[in-house]
């Protein structure tokens, strides 16, 4: 028989699993405060050290919310949490925007398409209602920033997919931060027209319809973000596109 070698698992990793089961049997609720280290670390028969190195990966996870001379407290993680440990690397490589807009655009047609084959009433009147927000709102306003994200949030919440929803909160967060980084928010009547063909789309649930109206969105973005990159490199002022 050929001997193996058996991967080590680093004790702190074991504590991650152990708590994570707890979450998942209810042990461990949003909301509750963990038992003080020393406790904690007790019940679990590790050390103080391994214990502090797997809470720190269970915050970095967005499960736990550690606050100031106030304790640990256990977290649902969201969008903005579980896209934390990614911001770095968009922040280092540039090409990484790039790779997450046409992420985005291999996910999101499909999104839609879903969107409009299990669309409910209460999704019907939140797209009209977005739409009529966005159409009022003056262009290059932050708050058509925020309504465009919640356009994105409602065609989510209809596809009925929760690994989906919280994939595309993470993808939006990420984008978000670009953003925030690299191009000034920037809200276009280009854009609302976009939404709107969606929209109209999925409220007569034309799958197809919907699957090409938000592919031809998201090519529009992807190019517009690519000249905006070109900007970034010549002199001048710089006029930037929204990434939403």
């Amino acid at each position: 028989m050929t001997a193996q070698r058996v991967k080590a698992v680093k004790i702190a990793d074991q504590v991650v699993e152990t708590l994570q089961d707890w979450f998942r049997t209810g042990d461990l609720t949003p909301g509750m405060r963990l038992p003080p280290e020393r406790e904690l670390a007790a019940r679990l028969g590790v050390s103080r050290t391994s214990l502090r190195d797997a809470l720190r990966q269970l915050e970095l996870l967005g499960y736990l919310d550690a606050r100031q001379g106030n304790g640990t407290y256990v977290r649902q993680p969201d969008g903005e949490a579980m896209s934390q440990p990614f911001r770095t690397l968009v922040r280092a490589l540039p090409q990484n925007a790039t790779d997450l807009l046409e992420f985005r655009r291999l996910l999101e047609p499909e999104v839609a398409a879903l969107a409009a084959e299990r669309l409910t009433a209460r999704g019907r009147a939140a797209l009209q209602a977005s739409l009529q927000r966005q159409r009022a709102l003056p262009d290059h306003s932050a708050l058509l920033g925020r309504e465009d994200a919640r356009f994105h949030d409602v065609l989510a919440q209809e596809a009925g997919n929760t690994v989906v929803l919280r994939v595309l909160e993470t993808l939006r967060d990420l984008l978000s931060d670009v953003r925030a980084i690299s191009l000034p928010a920037a809200g276009s009547s280009r854009t609302v027209d976009d939404h709107e063909r969606i929209i109209q789309a999925v409220l007569a649930q034309d799958r197809d319809g919907a699957r090409q109206a938000m592919r031809a969105h998201l090519d529009d973005v992807a190019q517009t973000y690519a000249r905006a990159v070109e900007q970034l490199r010549s002199p001048g002022p710089h006029p930037l596109p929204d990434l939403s």
